[in-house]
């Protein structure tokens, strides 16, 4: 009766589209159909409006709304399900940093290093995706790095000028150094000339560091200062990168913020491997071909993408 009402009244184009599937739904719904046609007939109610002769049928009516309404109230639910579903693999896949880019002060791209000068007159050279945040008044000279790597030439002053990076912080009054922090949450700090002091969140100790040292911190603390080479610690600031048995899943995560697609690295076994090599950064496929030689990796491209598993 309810759809008998509203196909003999005004029906919308979505009302033809809901009766055909109704109709078609059973062979009772289209022998019902037809016999309140017949009996319409046969009283003699054809030629006025259906609906006013049939007040009786609000209820059936209001159902057929309500349900209708909570269909489209559903579809729209699903499809705002879909766009999130798809727009969360897409930050995932080619744009994880997405919203700490949006917030930071400065940020370099994938594939772009980039020098700020600081509005004390102090330096930063950005390695490519890295992400910083900066305080800088006559009372604060502070930075923060969120992700990535940098290189600081810091101008004296008597305001000390602290980096924070992770848990920790490394303190100096005018000096040149880098500061790394890796995918692991890891930080090095290495000094190429004068003087920093680097500490860690709720340790008592410090460490202070002399020309050509670096330290190490992350989740086992503070570690102690070792002599590294400077040539091949800093060549990245010069688009190069020079690595020592160093573990895989770092050396690609370095070449790859030279790139614009992710790498996936697949297998914790394959990813502790440990590595050496000369490579250039200009050139991260060539780079990353040069390493897959070196370890027998099978490289799958899946658009911009890379996925790395073992031989």
């Amino acid at each position: 009766m309810a759809w008998f009402t509203r196909m003999n009244g005004k029906p919308t184009q979505e009302d033809a589209q809901d009766f055909e599937r109704w109709l078609s739904a059973s062979q009772a719904h289209r022998a019902a159909f037809e016999d309140v046609g017949s009996l319409w007939v046969r009283i003699g109610s054809a030629g006025r409006p259906v609906e006013q002769e049939c007040g009786d049928l609000a209820g059936p009516l209001q159902r057929i709304e309500r349900q209708r309404r909570r269909r489209r109230v559903e579809a729209g639910t699903v499809v705002s399900s879909i766009l999130a579903a798809v727009l969360g693999a897409w930050l995932w896949l080619d744009h994880p940093n997405f919203v700490q880019d949006f917030s930071a002060d400065y940020v370099a791209a994938r594939g772009e290093r980039r020098t700020i000068t600081l509005s004390d007159g102090s330096s930063v050279l950005l390695d490519a995706d890295t992400a910083i945040d900066s305080i800088i008044s006559g009372a604060e000279r502070r930075i923060r790095v969120l992700r990535g790597a940098v290189s600081l030439k810091v101008r004296p002053s008597s305001v000390p000028f602290v980096v924070e990076a992770g848990d920790g912080t490394a303190r100096v009054l005018g000096t040149e150094f880098d500061v790394a922090l890796d995918r692991n949450g890891t930080v090095a700090v290495t000094l190429s000339s004068g003087s920093v002091v680097v500490s860690v969140d709720g340790q008592p100790h410090e460490v202070r560091l002399n020309l050509g040292e670096e330290v190490s911190y992350g989740g086992t603390g503070l570690g102690t200062a070792r002599k590294v080479d400077l040539e091949a610690s800093t060549a990245w600031h010069e688009g190069r990168y020079i690595f020592t048995n160093e573990r895989l899943d770092n050396v690609l995560d370095k070449i790859g913020r030279y790139r614009k697609g992710r790498i996936v690295l697949l297998g914790s076994e394959l990813s502790e491997r440990r590595v050496s090599g000369n490579v250039s950064l200009a050139d991260p496929n060539a780079a990353l071909a040069a390493v897959q030689a070196s370890v027998g990796m099978r490289v799958t491209h899946v658009g911009e993408r890379l996925v790395l598993v073992g031989p």
